[in-house]
């Protein structure tokens, strides 16, 4: 699978997932300050990959209370739409992470307890914001206020909710 990136050039998925790990560091160090981040998405153990791909969890968070969370996270470049993206169908039919984070949630199954949003510049890396919310108040703001949510079609469809709009409406999130 490639992902073209903003410049125009293709990556591997694979490839965006090392150029995600300096902006994970820089995430661990100012965001997660003294938690510990594990990132499940390059894993060869199989209790994780199901956790990725059928749980939408991309990272498990370790506090210095030892509480554990689980995390969805999404990184883009060079760009700061100030929103939460979610991938809403892709053409390929597979279930997205709004499908199952959805199913999961009415059903009771497993999903990521936070879901965080981050915008970076590639080169210097430099964060220009980042955005935390719980998973199902995201979710629940998605259905109950569809006219605040917004589509953006490219290879793959997604929604997008924008920070201020969950502010205005008081969800709590955590910007940064």
């Amino acid at each position: 699978m490639k992902m073209k990136t903003r410049s125009g050039e293709y990556l591997e998925w694979t490839e965006d997932l090392d150029a995600a790990q300096e902006p994970i560091e820089y995430i661990k160090k100012y965001i997660f300050d003294k938690s510990r981040i594990i990132s499940i998405e390059k894993s060869n153990n199989e209790t994780l990959i199901w956790l990725d791909k059928y749980s939408g969890i991309d990272w498990f968070c370790k506090n210095d209370n030892n509480q554990v969370i689980a995390v969805a996270a999404r990184i883009q470049w060079d760009c700061d739409y100030g929103t939460f993206t979610i991938r809403f169908k892709r053409k390929t039919g597979t279930k997205t992470e709004f499908e199952k984070r959805t199913e999961a949630i009415r059903k009771g199954y497993m999903y990521p307890q936070l879901t965080m949003q981050a915008y970076f510049i590639r080169n210097p890396l430099k964060m220009l914001s980042a955005c935390i919310i719980k998973t199902k108040d995201l979710y629940d703001f998605i259905e109950y206020h569809p006219d605040m949510v917004y589509d953006n079609k490219s290879d793959n469809d997604f929604k997008y909710v924008f920070w201020k709009d969950l502010e205005r409406y008081g969800i709590k999130i955590w910007k940064y």
